[in-house]
């Protein structure tokens, strides 16, 4: 059976903390930025923006 991604939520951004909301947590967790970025392009997190899936663009 495949594991399904965790739906987290990015709450806030302070420099480079980021506070992020997990499922049956009250308290959003913080990260650094090289552990947000770890985290954006795992297959493990789906992060959401309200209702709507946020997508990392990639640039050149």
């Amino acid at each position: 059976m495949k594991k399904q991604p965790i739906e987290v939520r990015l709450v806030n951004q302070e420099g480079n903390v980021y506070h992020i909301k997990f499922p049956n947590l009250e308290i959003p967790v913080k990260v650094n930025e090289h552990l947000y970025y770890k985290m954006l392009h795992s297959p493990e997190y789906q992060f959401r923006s309200s209702d709507a899936v946020v997508k990392q663009t990639y640039s050149a």
